[in-house]
């Protein structure tokens, strides 16, 4: 009958079945990670070329791409008792920062979670304060200031620490926030605190080591900005592990090369860790800590 209502079907394509739901956008996503994927590993293949391969560019066909290889650059970096002086350095200065950005955030984390929630997107803002000044304009005003009242602040290598632990505030405090939400700690505190905990046995006992996995993700980004650090040392006149690599690069730019790569690997394999014990422990770190 021509007024009977009967079911229609979708429209197919002239090539046949219809393209899935979402599919071109996963299509799209795999394009981009793939470039940026090729922006990352392309520099990183030229550095490893020129760091440890004894051809000259002009010289390269196939025949030699896989002549010349050495890691002698590297060892010759390693060799150098200045390296690990300026390594002993910046470890020093790593745990320092790390130590006094726990003492400092970690207490007014908790407070804000679990007294006073009114507080967080405050401490948000605070955080992310350090990147809005750039480090020229810190280290000036800062230099400026002590130059007349504590000169032996400036001299001192432990100067930096202050500076490491400001920069690296944004990391500290979102990971410890997210850990803190991860593990309900509102909750956690008035269960214990029902039954009969103190507040020192509940930071002890209960709040710390829940939060181990956010407190080594927060002391791993603060070790890699510390050792990855420039700015600071060179206008301070510290010798650290970047200054050094920086002086070394340029008398010898193959070895500085090597060692530059390498250090390069291992914080991208430290991160790596980190994130997967972040996953592990259900926790998700924002840039806006939300």
């Amino acid at each position: 009958m021509s007024g009977s209502l009967a079911p229609t079907r979708p429209a197919i394509s002239r090539r046949g079945r219809r393209p899935r739901p979402g599919q071109g956008a996963r299509i799209g996503r795999w394009v981009l990670l793939s470039v940026l994927g090729l922006y990352f590993v392309v520099p990183q293949l030229a550095m490893a070329r020129f760091a440890f391969q004894n051809v000259p560019v002009a010289l390269l066909d196939s025949g030699t791409l896989t002549r010349g290889w050495s890691l002698r650059p590297l060892l010759e970096a390693l060799s150098e008792p200045a390296l690990w002086a300026a390594a002993r350095t910046s470890m020093v200065l790593t745990v320092l920062a790390v130590l006094l950005n726990l003492v400092l955030l970690l207490p007014l984390s908790i407070l804000a979670e679990v007294r006073a929630p009114r507080l967080r997107p405050l401490l948000s803002a605070v955080t992310l304060l350090p990147w809005v000044v750039p480090p020229i304009a810190l280290v000036v005003g800062v230099a400026a200031t002590f130059r007349a009242v504590a000169p032996w602040f400036l001299a001192s290598t432990l100067s930096l620490v202050p500076f490491y632990a400001i920069w690296a505030m944004p990391f500290t405090y979102r990971a410890l926030d997210a850990g803190l939400r991860a593990i309900n700690a509102r909750t956690l505190v008035e269960a214990a605190r029902s039954l009969g905990a103190s507040a020192p046995t509940v930071l002890v006992r209960v709040l710390i080591p829940n939060l181990s996995a956010s407190i080594v993700a927060a002391s791993g980004l603060t070790a890699a900005l510390v050792l990855g650090e420039f700015a600071f040392a060179s206008l301070l006149l510290k010798n650290t592990l970047p200054t050094y690599l920086v002086t070394y690069q340029r008398q010898f730019p193959q070895a500085g090369m090597a060692l530059a790569l390498t250090l390069m690997v291992l914080t991208a394999v430290a991160l790596g860790l980190i994130v997967r014990l972040l996953r592990r422990r259900g926790l998700d770190v924002t840039t806006t800590g939300i």
